[in-house]
């Protein structure tokens, strides 16, 4: 895809959106063209709805080698990034045991590897004072039972993008994550109905535009780790820390997590949605 329109003329910064198509994905683009941002719209399809300041980027993220290419017309077009955000995402709750070869490959490729090939392949076009965001999940503290792959590659991210931090800090490149609990978009709909944990639902889902507010405070004002909400985040960290703690209080959070999640499907219900 040729991106000599980027540098052809003065344009707005640039910032390389993976996942845009997604529910956070789609806020995230009108806040940041607002913000006076160009976005490069990376989805599977490249069917980001046409609008200026926007160009849609057909990337299917699974496939190291159209990642490859794709940063490849980016590098030889000159493009700078002025920020790179990570939001794509993938979930297939199963069991250990029950998983299938293209579930646990999938997952793997799309939450950790395409986060890693890209943005190893992106940092040549940031400049100092550049921001690399990930949009992660609580998953990568709290562990999910019958979603063991999707939690591993979110530990992963997690570890990856701290390690990734001391490593720019020289070079004056900022690296934040969030780490949002569930959000209400229809891959948290899909997840409930293929078994997803019901921790999810300790509290109530947030909305895409809160996820993508956070994103566009930390671009402005770039933090280490953002938890949404700080609740959750605050506990999860002590679990960590605790792991026994952990299973002695896992069955009273079930129970809470099996109440919020009859509370928020009673409301879907009451939406029509």
């Amino acid at each position: 895809m040729p991106f000599s329109h980027l540098t052809s003329h003065p344009v707005r910064p640039v910032v390389l959106l993976t996942g845009a198509a997604g529910g956070i994905g789609e806020k995230l683009i009108h806040r940041l063209v607002a913000a006076g941002l160009h976005v490069l719209a990376f989805s599977r399809r490249g069917d980001t709805p046409p609008q200026q300041h926007v160009t849609p980027v057909a990337c299917d993220l699974s496939k190291p080698a159209e990642i490859q290419n794709t940063m490849e017309g980016l590098r030889k077009a000159s493009v700078p990034l002025y920020a790179v955000v990570h939001c794509a995402g993938v979930i297939t709750p199963q069991r250990m045991g029950t998983c299938d070869t293209q579930g646990v490959s999938a997952q793997l490729a799309v939450n950790l590897e395409a986060p890693i090939l890209l943005t190893m392949l992106a940092l040549p076009l940031v400049p100092k004072g550049g921001r690399i965001v990930f949009v992660n999940s609580m998953a990568a503290l709290v562990p999910l039972e019958g979603s063991s792959i999707y939690t591993a590659s979110k530990f992963g991210l997690r570890g990856f993008a701290l390690s990734l931090a001391q490593d720019l800090q020289p070079r004056g490149i900022a690296v934040s994550s969030v780490f949002p609990g569930a959000v209400d978009t229809p891959m948290l709909r899909r997840e409930i109905d293929n078994g997803g944990s019901v921790l999810n639902f300790l509290t109530q889902p947030s909305t895409p535009d809160d996820i993508a507010a956070i994103v566009e405070r930390l671009l402005k004002r770039p933090k280490s780790e953002i938890f949404c909400p700080s609740s959750d985040g605050i506990l999860a960290q002590m679990m960590l820390m605790m792991p026994r703690v952990w299973r002695m209080i896992l069955p009273v959070l079930l129970k809470k997590g099996l109440k919020g999640k009859k509370k928020y499907l009673a409301g879907q219900n009451k939406t029509g949605v």
